[in-house]
């Protein structure tokens, strides 16, 4: 009887984990900041411009998840727009976020607190290829995966 249970529920566990594989890869892609760190910048008409390789193309319109540090735009406590940076700023209140290809701009569908942390937001990832306004990727529809 115990042999018969304990195959029972090994053939249980067995289907169950079919199911987990499953679940796994259909999760939401995380953002490799070396991918985006790899850009070409081209001097063109008195200002640069952004040239895209083919691994930051095939991000453009997927959904992926986006860790990093948010950097306010505005001084308020929720915010619905923001920018995810590479790396903290380090308690430095005068200090930027970083080079273009290390930030990320994030719109929220809802405000959502300040925090120092790390954090991950998810959302649609989308090329700018106007750097003029110092953005280059965005982050449209987002919502905090962790805070």
């Amino acid at each position: 009887m115990k042999l018969i249970f304990n195959s029972l529920l090994f053939a249980v566990s067995i289907f169950l984990l079919g199911f987990v594989s499953n679940v796994e890869t259909e999760e939401t892609d995380k953002l490799d900041w070396r991918v985006l760190a790899n850009v070409e910048w081209v001097w063109d008409s008195n200002f640069y411009q952004v040239n895209f390789n083919e691994k930051q193309k095939e991000l453009d319109g997927k959904e992926i998840i986006v860790e990093g540090f948010m950097f306010p735009l505005e001084y308020t406590r929720k915010h619905s727009n923001f920018l995810v940076s590479s790396s903290p700023m380090t308690d430095c209140f005068f200090c930027g976020p970083g080079e273009a290809e290390s930030m990320v701009y994030v719109k929220t569908k809802e405000p959502i607190d300040y925090t120092h942390r790390a954090m991950a937001v998810k959302g649609t990832f989308r090329l700018v290829t106007d750097a003029s306004m110092g953005i280059i990727y965005e982050l449209d529809n987002a919502e905090v995966v962790r805070q």
